[in-house]
């Protein structure tokens, strides 16, 4: 399964931060808009987990001409955290 979005790239020092957790709660009662809080990817790593049993990989840029950021990811479910195998960044010779 390969999702792909067009948004502005997550910063590589949070990718397995913000796709290996799952926040919930009261507490984040800001109204969400389209794209804002990215649980689409969230939930696509989390379906393919329960589905596969695979770890991930995310492949991400801030800009087309900069590095690529790929991280390959396996989420606790139980605890909650993420399980990085690899986060490297390299170059980005496929313009994302």
């Amino acid at each position: 399964v390969t999702v792909r979005d067009n948004g502005c790239g997550m910063r590589h020092e949070q990718i397995p931060d913000m796709l290996g957790r799952v926040l919930s709660g009261s507490k984040y009662g800001v109204r969400q808009t389209r794209g804002k809080f990215g649980l689409g990817a969230k939930m696509a790593l989390i379906w393919s987990k329960q589905s596969t049993g695979m770890p991930v990989e995310v492949r991400s840029a801030t800009s087309s001409t900069g590095p690529l950021s790929v991280c390959v990811l396996d989420i606790d479910i139980q605890k909650n955290e993420p399980r990085v195998k690899v986060h490297e960044r390299i170059d980005n010779t496929s313009g994302l």
